[in-house]
């Protein structure tokens, strides 16, 4: 392993880098310690590709087994290829692309290879396949907890793209290793400013639900609500004509507090419900309340760098444990949907957590999701556990082994209770584990009014605050 000691560094300090970066072969170094810094932070944030992940996941067969349960489509060597990608990558940031060139076609059956000739692609390129090769690429280096390295994304027939290989240590020439030395300079340099108070994140959401009648029809959010506004229709659309839209969205207005984004959200539900009065229709929310629609409970934050080891924080203290509230339907909405570290950054600068369902369930449970997230986001580099880290974590994550993961529960709300920030969103987050601990489990079928108190459940005045 290779150690870089920031108390030694000078003005050159990016050529340093590069040095250290680089092994005598001429490769990149497949991991490095990072020294002299930030000492109090857990160690995942110090040691970048951690050496016991290098090792699980050192052959192919490895790293396909990983790919298919986070629903990654791994490149057989049976199926020709129209095309290759190279993609440099450092956590969540393209650093270099290279995109083969020429109208070759690699053929399966053929058994002589033809030679790759490879063309830079500018990243300031966003045609969709591009776009696609990059989501695949740093989704695949994800999933093998690693963060940093060479991905060999391959296009297939029908523009299907399938990753076929993860390099943590590629050959090094004069432009890649100046391109991964300057972002591992960029993050050292970043370390100190991770932990971020509680006052500088600012939060949004944008949860869904689905409306249907008695009879199991499902009723056009479009019908009643704009694409866009306080209370909108999701992008997604019914059968063959794209302005019919059968999600409801809630867009509250950001907040730091929580709270006030709850308040927000309750007043987006009661103005919803002046809208849609038909006393046959039901509100529902949830994972998978209707076969073909799976919900999302994104969460959107701005005021804090995106890190791979944020995304893992937020998977293991709040993906994991939303598991077991879950309806047994809730499996199938993953890994297509709901699958780890799913993220999207924003224009505005932050970026949206995809990985939860709806947690509009409740008050209790989206009071103590967002609470969570915001502890989380605040203090993570102070939360050890990542028992994500473990294949048989992320195997019960994915199957909703709720026997394994209740395991875990107590230890992982330990370190939370442990941090001072806990303490000021402590009604919600006790409110929240003691729902967690009860075995029970959420019910999809169920009119969310009730739990809100949103009429025809309640009457305008008054309400859950």
């Amino acid at each position: 392993m290779k150690s870089l000691d920031l108390t030694n560094l000078s003005m050159d300090s990016v050529q340093q880098v590069c040095e250290t970066m680089m092994t005598e072969q001429g490769t990149l170094s497949p991991t490095v310690e990072i020294q002299g810094t930030c000492e109090d932070y857990v160690p995942s944030l110090r040691t970048l590709n951690q050496p016991d992940l290098l090792q699980r996941y050192e052959g192919k067969e490895e790293k396909y087994r990983c790919f298919q349960l986070h629903g990654i489509t791994a490149h057989a060597q049976k199926t020709d290829v129209l095309k290759r990608y190279i993609v440099y990558l450092f956590q969540n940031h393209v650093l270099l692309m290279f995109r083969s060139k020429g109208k070759n076609v690699w053929l399966a059956r053929s058994k002589r290879s033809k030679p790759v000739r490879y063309e830079r692609v500018s990243l300031q390129e966003k045609s969709r396949e591009v776009r696609k090769v990059s989501s695949l690429a740093i989704r695949a280096l994800y999933a093998l907890g690693w963060d940093y390295g060479a991905v060999k994304v391959v296009v297939l027939p029908r523009q299907k793209l399938a990753v076929a290989d993860i390099n943590p240590s590629p050959p090094l020439n004069e432009e890649v290793g100046g391109a991964f030395s300057r972002a591992v300079y960029r993050y050292t340099q970043g370390l100190p400013g991770l932990a971020v108070p509680l006052d500088h994140i600012l939060m949004g959401a944008d949860p869904e639900f689905i409306m249907r009648r008695s009879n199991g029809q499902l009723v056009m959010a479009s019908q009643y609500f704009p694409r866009f506004g306080q209370v909108g229709c999701d992008a997604i659309w019914w059968g063959r004509d794209r302005s019919v839209k059968p999600l409801v969205e809630l867009r509250p207005k950001p907040s730091m507090d929580p709270r006030q984004l709850v308040i927000r959200m309750y007043q987006g539900m009661l103005y919803a419900s002046k809208k849609v009065k038909d006393p046959d229709i039901h509100w529902l929310s949830g994972s998978l309340p209707h076969p073909n629609y799976p919900l999302g409970g994104h969460i959107h934050f701005s005021g804090i760098p995106l890190t791979f080891q944020l995304l893992r924080a937020l998977d293991n203290y709040l993906a994991l444990p939303l598991v077991l509230l879950e309806d047994s339907k809730g499996i199938k909405r993953r890994p297509r949907y709901g699958f780890l570290g799913d993220f999207r950054t924003q224009f505005h600068g932050g970026f949206e957590y995809r990985t939860l369902p709806s947690w509009l369930i409740s008050p209790t449970v989206t009071k103590g999701v967002l609470a969570a997230a915001k502890v989380i986001a605040s203090s993570y580099p102070y939360l050890p556990k990542d028992y994500l880290k473990d294949f048989s974590m992320q195997k019960a994550y994915y199957h909703g082994d709720k026997t394994e993961i209740k395991k875990v529960l107590e230890s992982l709300w330990k370190d939370l209770r442990s941090r001072k920030e806990y303490q000021q969103y402590q009604e919600y987050l006790d409110n929240y584990y003691q729902k967690l601990t009860t075995g029970s489990t959420w019910d999809e079928s169920r009119d969310i009014r009730v739990a809100w108190k949103i009429p025809p459940y309640h009457p305008l005045k008054g309400g859950i605050f």
